[in-house]
């Protein structure tokens, strides 16, 4: 869950928050300083930042994929298989 979270979810949205604290420190600017109209909304370059996001989350999953450990993966795949009417999973066996 915490990987989902790190690795897909943060990356996907943080564009969004990011751009919602600019709008919220220039729409107060704009009321402070009585000029022009804040920027709202509608004004977002919602395709930019759904790109940014998307960007963001194959950085992070190339990230965490040269990051984590390949000890974990190195070995001989065995296939799940039926033992005395039980199934056991499949699963990596060390080399």
């Amino acid at each position: 869950m915490t990987r989902i979270l790190l690795q897909i979810v943060l990356p996907l949205i943080l564009p969004f928050i990011v751009y919602a604290a600019w709008l919220s420190v220039e729409q107060r600017r704009a009321e402070k300083l009585g000029r022009g109209e804040a920027p709202t909304w509608a004004e977002a370059p919602l395709v930019w930042l759904a790109g940014a996001g998307l960007a963001l989350v194959l950085i992070a999953t190339a990230g965490f994929a040269l990051l984590q450990g390949g000890d974990k993966y190195d070995g001989q795949y065995v296939p799940a298989r039926v033992e005395d009417g039980r199934i056991v999973p499949g699963h990596i066996e060390r080399r």
